[in-house]
């Protein structure tokens, strides 16, 4: 069995994979064909692409449910209650990633679709297009929004844990709300890619204290009921 500390720094390699394959989804893989006017065209002119970026979201979203499964003994004895909601949308995050997923192949069958249409039936056919990318649009604003939940209580049972100094669990839970309400912002048209920023900093500043120390192991753990 693996030592506190131990356990901290494998979170950390996995909280790490998780946000280099995020910024390459959607920096480099997903992000420039799907969020553009031309979307059908980029689906279509690089199909590859496209279902290398679904498979790897797929990854990411399997190392969250798997670091709250290896925590759930873990965050079971600090608050049985949060570690339960903490795994369950976890799971309900990578529900909603499977058809947000769903959608973006639905996407890469239309394109190919549209391309063997004629001038005046891909002319039609393009307004369900924009119908599937604005439903896209919507699934991933919950997918962003449910995934501020299960980072809340994580940062929230960090902080009571003292497994890592308080101050970063502080910053992250904040950072985390504050991605809450920048989704909630941004589906009634006022949100701000820069609001994304704290969570991206102070992230990367937990990363790298788990990966350098692991878990604070002097706390002693209590089962709560």
């Amino acid at each position: 069995m693996y030592s506190i500390k131990k356990i901290g720094r494998i979170t950390g390699v996995f909280l790490l994979i998780q946000m280099i394959l995020g910024i390459l989804i959607n920096v480099s893989l997903l992000g420039p064909l799907i969020f553009v006017s031309d979307f059908i065209t980029k689906i279509s002119e690089n199909t590859n692409q496209v279902l290398v970026s679904v498979l790897l979201i797929i990854i990411t979203k399997t190392i969250g449910v798997g670091v709250a499964i290896m925590l759930f003994p873990t965050f079971k004895k600090l608050n049985r209650g949060m570690s339960f909601w903490y795994l369950s949308f976890s799971v309900i995050l990578f529900v909603i990633s499977v058809i947000d997923n769903t959608i973006i192949l639905s996407l890469v069958s239309f394109s190919e679709q549209y391309q063997e249409l004629s001038v005046s039936d891909a002319n039609n056919l393009e307004t369900l297009g924009k119908i599937l990318q604005g439903t896209r649009g919507w699934v991933h604003m919950m997918d962003l929004l449910v995934a501020s939940v299960p980072l809340s209580i994580f940062y929230y049972l960090m902080f009571k844990s003292r497994f890592v100094p308080r101050i970063l669990s502080v910053l992250c839970f904040f950072a985390a709300i504050l991605i809450f309400i920048n989704v909630l912002s941004t589906i009634f048209g006022t949100g701000s890619m820069y609001l994304y920023m704290p969570m991206a900093i102070s992230q990367m500043t937990f990363i790298a204290w788990l990966i350098i120390r692991g878990f604070n192991s002097t706390y002693k753990l209590q089962e709560t009921v």
